[in-house]
């Protein structure tokens, strides 16, 4: 703290009884504080100090004061020997300082007025600062008087805690508490019921009217008195009491004069929920319906085409010959067998995936663009129905392709990545490609093998690179295989979001809200709650979560529909196993839509993963008393930031007082 009035002190002692000088001892004392304030309306003069010696103060060391009016002057006194107003308790700043404070009372305002330290009683020299002097004069009393008296609610708004709070032109607060100032305060008669908004100059309401009005109901409650800065009441509020905007009650306090009546007032805390508390996930596990794709009148390669139905776990899956590919009515053909295939499935009531190894050795694209005709026959017309469904289809092929049909791109997940090396060793691991395959641990080594380099999903090529130069054990094998795709429902409508992405109104999940209500939006750092987002029939276009406060402020809506946006239509999980060392080895891979990269996770696993999207600290809805003063986190008491102008885009996580935080709550 910056040091008023820094001086060195020499101080020369005498020993009385031999007059025997003593040395000149420089001691490096100065004072930090200095303050007085006069208030009228109390005829209360208080002073506050803060005295520093770096060499040391003692029993022996004492403060004194003098002030001048323009009828009184008192000389030089100690402290000790001046009665006070109000009750000052012992302050210990170390031994190297004094600390305190005192109130006298002064009738006629002060036209001087001196402290200073004397750094032992007996002796003849002493350290005076200049002293800041602040005159208070008449006025309002919550303007004009050194303490204020107001309430404030639990979490539960059935208790009341009534609080004093210092109010000195210099200082805070708490640094009147620090420096041992106590006042005494009483609070009787309180009245509940709709409390006015107090002027905007008189935040705490502080003798607001001349006394409560009649209009408002008796609580019956015991008075209530303490020399503290704080003090909770037993007594709760009645059922009856529960639409009631606050309490009003009669607040005594002393001052040089005796006694001073006003109002003081406690106001309810917002009344806040979660607007929403949790979405549950709609994510089910889809039925896979598998084909094998092969030509029948010859045999390509026995081994990939044995590898290629056990990464889609196809074993007794029905075969679908294409030697015919090429007819032109093969495609509806094709179509046909798929929709047969669904509809008996679809007895079932769970949507379905369909899986199709496609075995040939035909690498124009000619084949696979047939494949992909025959699957627009069949996914459009799946997509937007009610489950059970077809989510989409995940194809296996001999080799890389690029899906050509746009209205495929959001339905078909089509393998193997698109690598321009055979060599799996030679892969990168910064390769862009289609069908990436992200493991749940990251950077994962597997004895010599990246996941790169393993053959789980590779072209007929790179697996027979592979098996050549390793073995077939090596390779691996397929332990599970599982589809993930949101559950629709009849009245379920879905929005197509960039090329992959959708975003679905599910279940007519809505959260109502009247045209006085508030939200606040807090980024939470939930993932999950970035997936949600809303809508109203005035705006149909979906908006993010975050937009809606400021938007019900401006035009209230009583409806909100809320939707989840899926960055894909599926998400294919599989677990692999590899054995290295004569030991297998198991672990978890995603295979998302449109992920350029294998070290890309970004794609939101967590959105189908888990049961629920939790709101609950996401979005608030403040239903009663929003234009109320807040808590922070912290625990203090926010008397001009009122929830509806506040928080609207902030987190609310208010700390409320209890009876057991003691008598002196942190009120800067």
């Amino acid at each position: 703290m910056e040091t008023l009035g820094r001086t060195c002190l020499l101080l020369a002692l005498f020993a009385c009884a031999s007059c025997e000088k003593v040395p000149i001892t420089d001691i490096q004392a100065g004072f930090a504080l200095a303050d007085a304030a006069w208030f009228e309306e109390e005829k209360t003069l208080f002073i506050f100090y803060r005295a520093n010696a770096q060499q040391g103060l003692g029993p022996e060391s004492q403060i004194e004061v003098s002030y001048r009016t323009d009828d009184v002057e008192l000389p030089w006194t100690p402290l000790s020997q001046l009665s006070t107003v109000h009750t000052h308790v012992p302050v210990d700043c170390g031994i190297t300082s004094l600390c305190g404070s005192t109130s006298l009372h002064v009738e006629r305002v002060p036209r001087q007025v001196g402290v200073r330290l004397r750094y032992h009683r007996d002796g003849v020299l002493a350290l005076t600062p200049p002293t800041k002097l602040n005159i208070v004069g008449s006025g309002p009393p919550h303007r004009s008087r050194s303490l204020v008296v107001y309430g404030v609610f639990d979490e539960s708004n059935t208790h009341v805690q009534w609080r004093a709070r210092h109010q000195f032109p210099t200082l805070r607060n708490h640094e009147v508490q620090e420096l041992g100032l106590r006042r005494t305060f009483r609070v009787a008669d309180p009245r509940h019921g709709d409390i006015a908004r107090p002027p905007d100059d008189n935040p705490y309401g502080y003798a607001s009217t001349s006394a409560c009005p009649d209009a408002l109901t008796p609580l019956g409650w015991a008075p209530l008195e303490t020399s503290a800065r704080a003090i909770f009441g037993g007594d709760e509020l009645p059922l009856s009491a529960s639409t009631s905007s606050g309490v009003c009650a009669r607040a005594t306090v002393t001052d040089a004069q005796g006694t001073f009546d006003a109002v003081a007032l406690a106001r309810k805390n917002p009344e806040v929920r979660p607007a929403f508390p949790a979405l549950r996930s709609p994510i089910r596990a889809n039925t896979a319906i598998g084909f094998l794709l092969r030509p029948c009148k010859r045999t390509i390669s026995a081994p990939h085409q044995s590898m290629q139905m056990q990464r889609l776990l196809l074993a007794g899956a029905p075969e679908i010959c294409i030697d015919d590919w090429s007819d032109p009515g093969f495609a509806a053909e094709l179509s046909a067998r798929f929709r047969a295939r669904i509809d008996e499935v679809r007895t079932e009531g769970r949507d379905m995936v369909l899986t199709l190894a496609l075995h040939h050795d035909e690498p124009s694209g000619k084949l696979a663009d047939v494949i992909e005709r025959a699957l627009e026959q069949t996914l459009t017309f799946e997509r937007d129905k009610s489950s059970p469904r077809v989510s989409g289809a995940f194809v296996f092929d001999s080799f890389a392709h690029t899906l050509g049909r746009a209205p495929l791109k959001n339905l078909v997940l089509w393998c193997p990545a698109n690598l321009p090396v055979d060599d799996l060793d030679q892969v990168p691991d910064q390769s862009k490609h289609s069908c990436a395959l992200l493991p749940d641990i990251p950077d994962i080594q597997l004895g010599p093998f990246r996941i790169n380099s393993l053959p789980i999903l590779p072209t007929r090529a790179q697996y027979l690179r592979f098996v050549s130069k390793y073995s077939e054990a090596q390779a691996g094998q397929m332990r599970e295989l599982q589809f993930l795709a949101p559950e629709r429902t009849p009245i379920s409508e879905n929005i197509q979001v960039g090329e992959f992405g959708v975003i679905t109104f599910f279940n007519n999940e809505v959260l109502t809200a009247a045209p006085g209500d508030v939200f606040s939006h807090c980024n939470s750092g939930n993932p999950r709650a970035a997936y949600v987002v809303f809508r109203t029939p005035l705006s149909p276009m979906p908006a993010p979560l975050e937009a809606l406060p400021e938007l019900h402020e401006a035009t209230p809506q009583p409806v909100y529909a809320l939707g989840l946006r899926w960055d894909f239509p599926f998400i294919t999980r599989l677990q692999y196993e590899v054995f290295l060392a004569g030991a297998a080895s198991a672990f978890s891979l995603t295979v998302p839509f449109g992920i350029p990269s294998t070290n890309d996770a970004t794609y939101g696993p967590e959105m189908w993963l888990e049961d629920e999207f939790p709101l609950d600290d996401t979005l608030l809805q403040c239903t009663r008393f929003c234009e109320h003063p807040t808590f922070d986190s912290g625990g203090v008491y926010n008397v001009t930031r009122r929830f509806r102008e506040s928080y609207r885009n902030e987190c609310y996580r208010p700390r409320y007082p209890a009876p057991a935080d003691g008598g002196f709550p942190h009120d800067p």
